[in-house]
């Protein structure tokens, strides 16, 4: 038959009248055929290492279903979901959300049904893949949309815990996404738990020492064991659902800026293992995938750059280069340069054309652009909010020299005082002169 989507489809036909039949329809069934060819086709080229497939038994775990066309199979009539002769309604009073009541009236071109599992519940939810573009909401208090567009030209510094954004009239560095927050004693907790279930209930797959025995693998599980693997999902879950709320917010938040962002293409896996507990919190690629998806649809885009040919984390536009650790986080030149490590990365990447940088341009536009990032630089370490705890050390440390007005930085600073209201500076001088008596 041969090795194509279409030989698989056919055969998918002939065995349908199987127990498969009773499961999922013929268009269905040729959406799945799809799914699967791709996921052998990617082990086949290498791009992958496995296929996962579903037997009888885990039929019911798929986590999606999808029609090719809205004409049969899974269809939407009337405000209610037709799959043979199952029809599910809408949610009563749902239509009244400006989102939903302008996604019904779009040409829907097909339905999909997408399992969730919330607080231990297995729930399914029906999406419109509908035409057109997204709803843009107003916002009648700031203006006539609550998200805008930018037009300036951005560049990003990505790193696991730490983000800096960049633009023409504006800089920030803050912690990435700062406000997840992961319990992670409460999770080591579940797990060691769950772990003791397993053994209790699996003894023939551990040996008298407790290593697990090769080729055995855990199959039997309690009432208990499964209610404390729905709390330890449930955990990731919500975990999951906070970090994508702030990716989107901070998506927003840079897209009202500029719509053209520049960034350098990094490899995440290599983030994977060498900052693993980071990434899983942070998931700086969820970020960029998010980004990527409302510059486009902004009518602006991503525009990733290769890291060897530029190296923006060890050049600087006077023509030196500097050959940092990781653990040096502020860039100083003998030109006189000295910068947070990330905002002088992400300030070069605005002029990176072609993979590569445009020194004069940057040269020229550092004047008006050092201001920016040191003010960004200072707010980014003192001003550290404490609900969000001890500040990254990737911050760098601020210099605490003279500030471009020509004073010193300590001089703009309050006088701390003493414990009676004397001043600092008095206290100190009374101090010495008992030490001399």
């Amino acid at each position: 038959m041969g090795f194509t989507e279409s030989a698989l489809s056919r055969y998918a036909t002939t065995i349908h009248a199987s127990w498969i039949g009773d499961h999922v329809d013929a268009v269905i069934g040729q959406t799945l055929t799809r799914r699967a060819f791709g996921a052998v086709n990617r082990l086949a080229l290498g791009r992958a290492h496995q296929v996962r497939f579903k037997g009888r038994r885990g039929l019911h775990q798929i986590g999606s279903l999808e029609g090719k066309s809205h004409a049969a199979g899974l269809r939407w009539r009337e405000r209610a979901l037709h799959w043979g002769s199952v029809v599910l309604p809408m949610v009563k009073g749902a239509d009244k959300d400006p989102v939903i009541a302008y996604g019904l009236s779009q040409r829907i071109k097909y339905v999909r049904l997408v399992r969730r599992t919330i607080k231990g519940r297995c729930l399914w939810f029906a999406q419109l893949v509908c035409e057109g573009v997204p709803l843009r909401k107003i916002d009648p208090n700031t203006g006539p949309f609550r998200h805008p567009y930018g037009s300036e030209v951005q560049a990003l510094d990505i790193g696991p815990s730490t983000i800096a954004i960049v633009g023409e009239t504006q800089a920030e560095l803050r912690q990435f996404a700062a406000e997840v927050v992961r319990d992670h004693a409460h999770i080591r907790q579940l797990q060691r738990h769950l772990d003791r279930q397993r053994r209790a209930n699996n003894p023939d797959c551990y040996d008298d020492q407790g290593c697990a025995i090769p080729g055995k693998h855990p199959t039997q599980s309690s009432r208990h064991q499964r209610q404390t693997e729905a709390r330890l999902a449930e955990l990731y879950r919500r975990e999951a659902a906070h970090r994508k709320t702030w990716h989107g917010q901070l998506a927003n938040h840079v897209i009202a800026h500029g719509m053209f962002i520049k960034t350098e293409k990094l490899s995440y896996k290599a983030f994977q293992k060498r900052y693993g507990q980071s990434i899983a919190v942070r998931a700086p690629k969820l970020f960029l995938t998010i980004l990527s998806r409302k510059a486009e649809r902004a009518g602006g885009g991503v525009i990733e750059f290769n890291t060897r040919t530029t190296a923006l984390s060890q050049v600087c536009f006077c023509g030196q280069k500097h050959k940092k650790r990781l653990s040096e986080r502020v860039h100083t030149c003998d030109c006189g340069v000295t910068m947070q490590r990330d905002l002088f990365s992400a300030y070069l990447a605005r002029f990176v054309e072609d993979d590569a940088l445009q020194v004069a341009k940057a040269s020229v536009s550092w004047p008006g652009a050092e201001p920016l990032l040191r003010t960004a630089w200072q707010q980014a370490t003192h001003n550290q909010p404490a609900s969000r705890g001890r500040m990254p050390s990737s911050f760098g440390r601020y210099p605490s020299g003279p500030s471009q007005s020509g004073s010193s930085e300590k001089e703009t600073l309050p006088d701390p005082k003493a414990a009676d209201g004397v001043p600092f500076a008095q206290a100190k001088a009374r101090a010495a002169e008992r030490a001399k008596v």
